[in-house]
């Protein structure tokens, strides 16, 4: 057995176990596979084939969504190129062009709605412990502590999974020869407006030095991200179990907590389960939003008391100043 071929027999176990290991696949799934040019991309899909009948995967589909839609992007062409790979191997391919110009395309969005439309119930996309480091270091650079570095979770919300971060990129790039067929190039590396322009840097420079100087380095960094989610769901799981305690319930107009609860790290997991608790339908960017407002406000009732109450998108706050004791009052929307 040649090197090469005992190098990708290690990785396609290593992704095996993980994938078993993170529950992140069921028998009967239907997996849209979210691809780009990349080797790492061109790899999940030789892994998917190759295990398919291990994981219980009962169909693959594979898409490609266009993230530059000037006329100068190469975009397109990478695209087409990916519909013939998928058309070779006999699989289902979708062509994304979303109706997005002049902002980011939000590439995982839209991958959940060709999901639900198509009738996936996954989407596997192609990060590896690399992508998964160099994200942790971007957060840790940008000031973020172990409450809110997140790194790359396996699972996501939406069904979302992320099978090859168990594995360098050099590993994952390896398991696209079990596609057993002529590959497109790969386009040269260009700047990519979806993405800030420190992880690049971070990616190609200082993760290549931080292995020659210290190996190990890109799994302890993403050992910091795996720590940091846990620390995140235990905060998490105590902030709705002091919630509860205070009798939220899915038809209390109101909820009251005392103020010293949103101090500390835990206090943005104490706003957010309160306000879930009043507006459980609420929308998920603006129920950060509102967390964020309401844990400031609480920790500063000067300005919460100059403005009477703090109006978010689904609740009002007010702060009573004797006894610190903070309601959430719901809105109610005219005319609902």
């Amino acid at each position: 057995m040649s090197a090469h071929a005992s190098g990708v027999e290690l990785a396609l176990r290593r992704a095996l176990a993980f994938a078993a290991r993170q529950r992140l696949f069921a028998p009967g799934d239907r997996v849209l596979v979210g691809m780009g040019s990349d080797p790492s991309s061109l790899g999940l899909l030789g892994f998917l084939l190759h295990a398919r009948a291990i994981l219980g995967v009962a169909e693959i589909a594979v898409a490609a969504i266009e993230r530059r839609l000037d006329e100068e992007s190469d975009d397109a062409e990478q695209v087409a190129d990916l519909g013939r790979l998928a058309r070779q191997l006999g699989l289902t391919f979708h062509a994304v062009r979303p109706a997005v110009r002049g902002r980011r395309v939000r590439v995982i969005d839209e991958l959940r709605r060709l999901a639900v439309e198509q009738g996936h119930t996954r989407v596997a996309l192609a990060p590896t412990r690399d992508d998964d480091a160099a994200r942790v270091l971007w957060e840790l650079l940008r000031g973020r502590g172990m409450t809110a570095i997140r790194g790359l979770a396996p699972k996501v919300t939406g069904a979302v999974v992320r099978p090859l971060l168990a594995l360098e990129r050099s590993e994952a790039a390896s398991l696209a020869s079990l596609l057993g067929v002529e590959l497109p190039m790969p386009p040269p590396d260009g700047p990519d407006p979806s993405r800030d322009r420190l992880l690049p840097a971070l990616e190609a420079t200082i993760l290549p030095r931080l292995r020659a100087l210290t190996p190990g380095s890109t799994a302890a960094l993403a050992g910091i991200g795996r720590e940091s989610r846990r620390i995140q769901r235990m905060f998490a799981r105590e902030a709705e179990a002091l919630v509860r305690a205070c009798g939220a319930g899915p038809d209390a107009p109101q909820l009251e907590i005392d103020g010293g609860a949103f101090a500390g790290p835990r206090g943005r997991w104490v706003a957010r389960a309160a306000l879930r608790s009043l507006c459980p339908t609420a929308d998920a960017t603006h129920l950060r939003h509102d967390a964020r407002a309401l844990a400031h406000a609480v920790l500063h009732p000067r300005d919460l008391a100059r403005a009477e109450a703090l109006v978010l998108h689904g609740a009002t706050a007010a702060m009573d100043g004797r006894s610190g004791r903070v309601t959430l009052r719901r809105r109610v929307v005219r005319g609902a």
